[in-house]
């Protein structure tokens, strides 16, 4: 069975359409692959640095530029273009052939980006929701259902938390949660959808119920190397892993580091080391399933004259299996207890979820 066969039954199951399928010609549709390129290549100029990468984080002039430029790419393609009260845009086309009340088919991802991100990142999903609902068109191929491209808002969490957009239309967002912020240097979603003119009091009209989708896809590139390392140009993603992360703490006491001799000291940030190291023993212990990262260390008071008194480690986890989560996660638990000086607390956690196959 070809990819082309794969994708057509995908799509079209949905709905329980698949004997349907012998019946339409496909070959009619084909994507223009020069057309996508361009249009990756021209979403990646918004927010573009020297060197590589994509200064494009959500609703800053970057990407307010190319959420302008999607929205005028999605018109020329015929979808009726609109923003929610969470300022997601949605394009949609209702064909001839089905009905407008159906659930619909869905494409989407994000125009955000990650400080100094891929250019691929989200960009791909928009850009190939937009050529599919081209090439259908061009077909002339009648399909039994509305089709919608979604670009969601904030999906990086630049102010908050991530995924801002999507929660706002499943009415999944916190109490309150619009108007906090990571930080002194991070705005308020309710503050930078005010900056554009839009009233935060709204957001809940960006709420949708499941049962308007029959599907939703989105193309994402690897972002890993196991695909590449095996030579599969595709894969189908089985699941969204389970999320956590912590904060490890150590303490020392804070001293002169030209008067205090070395056996005299409580380094806080020896002490971090070894509990960085011992964190990743215990992850490789827990196996293929599960990866974890400490990203980040601050130590304080973090000066050249100085011995640390504190260090501040961000730990995450991730792994499909809740099970061997919660085995690495315990295994870390046990490790801070034993370490004098040194505590754990949790950040977040988040749930996995599965695809449907």
């Amino acid at each position: 069975m070809s990819l082309k066969e794969i994708w057509h039954i995908l799509i079209f199951s949905v709905w329980g359409m698949t004997p349907r399928i012998q019946l339409m010609d496909f070959s009619a549709i084909r994507i223009n692959p020069r057309r996508l390129e361009k249009d990756l290549g021209e979403l990646g100029t918004f927010g573009e640095v020297a060197g590589g990468g994509i200064m494009r984080t959500a609703l800053s002039d970057a990407d307010l530029s190319a959420r302008a430029w999607l929205k005028d790419r999605m018109a020329d393609a015929g979808l009726e273009v609109r923003e929610d009260g969470a300022a997601n845009i949605i394009g949609r086309w209702n064909p001839s052939a089905g009905s407008a009340d159906s659930p619909c088919l869905a494409f989407g991802s994000h125009s955000d980006a990650v400080p100094n991100g891929g250019k691929f990142d989200g960009a791909l999903g928009l850009c190939a929701g937009l050529e599919t609902v081209r090439a259908i068109r061009e077909s002339g191929i009648a399909i039994p259902c509305p089709f919608e491209l979604l670009a969601f808002t904030d999906e990086e969490g630049r102010h908050f938390a991530g995924t801002f957009g999507s929660r706002a239309m499943l009415d999944l967002l916190a109490e309150g949660e619009i108007h906090k912020s990571k930080s002194s240097d991070h705005p308020s979603i309710a503050a930078s959808l005010q900056r554009i003119g839009r009233n935060p009091e709204e957001i809940g009209r960006a709420r949708r119920s499941p049962s308007e989708f029959g599907a939703f896809i989105e193309i994402h590139i690897e972002q890993g190397p196991i695909l590449e390392s095996l030579g599969i140009p595709i894969g189908i993603v089985e699941g969204i892993v389970f999320i956590e992360r912590y904060i490890l703490c150590t303490f020392g006491q804070a001293g002169h580091s030209g008067t205090t001799p070395m056996q005299l000291r409580d380094d806080a940030l020896i002490k971090a080391a070894r509990i960085i190291l011992a964190v990743n023993e215990a992850v490789l212990a827990g196996g293929p399933d599960i990866v974890g990262t400490i990203g980040k260390v601050e130590v304080h008071p973090g000066v050249f004259n100085i011995i640390p008194g504190r260090a501040d480690l961000l730990l995450e986890l991730r792994s499909m299996k809740e099970p061997v989560l919660a085995a690495v996660r315990e295994a870390i638990q046990n490790l801070i207890r034993s370490q004098q000086g040194a505590e754990m607390r949790p950040l977040l956690s988040k749930g996995g979820v599965r695809m449907d196959p």
